[in-house]
């Protein structure tokens, strides 16, 4: 059983197109990454109509989600090719932007690329956090974004690589701290 759906999401590189998702496919969420699509069936939950939803499973997490069928688009996209791989990385070679030096500022502005899920505002989360860091000028809240864009974007880009995920994180330090 296939689920196909339009997605809205703006942050899809492709922007707004069908993506058709069965069982066993690859499909990547912006809070928890990586995952695979375990099921495609019908379901009630108290009420008499059946929706379909998609089981989700995502690995790093261990942790499983029931997502309805009109609400897939707005969830998951198609991981990210080789291509837009390489285009990410270049981007964090490339991307200079001075942030707020209040740091609830910084970490609102931050944290709406980090939840938009998009590749490119990953890798600007991960380069104006990267180079904060070699000043030695992180707040609490910035070592935690790091951590996140770091651990999101290694997820993704390992995957379109494949290549370890140490590997690509060496790729990424080399391009934030050029």
């Amino acid at each position: 059983m296939n689920l196909i759906v339009f997605s809205s999401n703006p942050s899809i590189p492709t922007g707004r197109r069908a993506i058709s998702v069965t069982k066993g496919d690859i499909i990547h969420h912006p809070q928890h990454g990586i995952g695979t699509v375990q099921s495609i069936r019908k379901r009630s939950f108290s009420g008499p109509n059946e929706s379909r939803f998609a089981k989700l499973f995502f690995p790093q997490n261990e942790m499983t989600m029931m997502v309805r069928e009109q609400d897939l688009g707005e969830s998951v996209r198609k991981p990210i090719a080789k291509k837009t791989a390489q285009e990410v990385l270049a981007h964090i070679d490339r991307f200079e932007e001075t942030v707020s030096e209040q740091w609830k500022t910084r970490a609102n502005k931050l944290q709406a690329k980090l939840d938009d899920g998009d590749p490119f505002s990953l890798a600007e989360v991960y380069k104006t956090l990267s180079l904060r860091q070699k000043a030695e000028n992180l707040s609490a809240a910035d070592r935690r974004q790091l951590s996140q864009s770091e651990e999101r974007l290694a997820e993704e880009l390992a995957m379109a690589f494949g290549n370890s995920r140490g590997e690509i994180l060496e790729r990424m330090e080399s391009s934030a701290l050029a």
